[in-house]
């Protein structure tokens, strides 16, 4: 008898265990459900507040001195940094506080002028001879990992991209340098 009342009692607490522990794991998965919603709606909200476009850069060459060759704009360390370089090889970086609006406008004019789908290389067709040339090259990274980088000499793609993409960030970088 002793027995098998010290058996039910075992079996009771084994049972009262199983469902402590059964509901303590629930609850566990509930926090832990909760915790991943709260993490993927912080989530949203940072992109949201970021533009698609990690890195552009634009750098174009010719026959004279610039205060402005070279520009790129990217995010470092949560921050959007521009560096500018000259001609003559000097550079400076600036940490732009409107650095996602100039990513964002860069971006929609990469996506008008159709710029991810630029190829590799222009040149000018070789039976000319050039005196007094230029060169460019434009590369962009996206946040999806999609990617552009394309450079020419004396030739360029249709449109209006590259010339807009140096209005937008060779403007903003003389205005950095104070030189506008």
């Amino acid at each position: 008898m002793k027995l098998l009342r010290f058996a039910l009692i075992v079996v009771t607490f084994a049972l009262l265990g199983s469902a402590v522990t059964t509901e303590a794991k629930v609850r566990k998965r509930r926090n832990t459900s909760r915790n991943q919603r709260t993490m993927q709606h912080n989530n949203k909200s940072a992109k949201a507040q970021k533009c698609g476009l990690d890195m552009v850069q634009y750098s174009w060459q010719g026959m004279m001195m610039y205060p402005v060759s070279d520009v790129s704009v990217e995010r470092k360390t949560g921050k959007v940094v521009m560096t500018v370089r000259g001609t003559v090889g000097d550079e400076k970086e600036f940490v732009l506080a409107d650095g996602e609006q100039l990513l964002k406008a860069a971006l929609e004019i990469i996506n008008r002028e159709r710029m991810l789908d630029y190829g590799v290389s222009y040149q000018l067709n070789s039976e000319f001879q050039v005196l007094d040339g230029y060169s460019w090259s434009f590369s962009a990274r996206l946040a999806d990992g999609r990617k552009v980088s394309s450079h020419g000499s004396n030739a360029e793609p249709d449109g209006d991209g590259l010339a807009s993409i140096q209005d937008l960030l060779f403007g903003r970088a003389r205005k950095e340098l104070g030189i506008e």
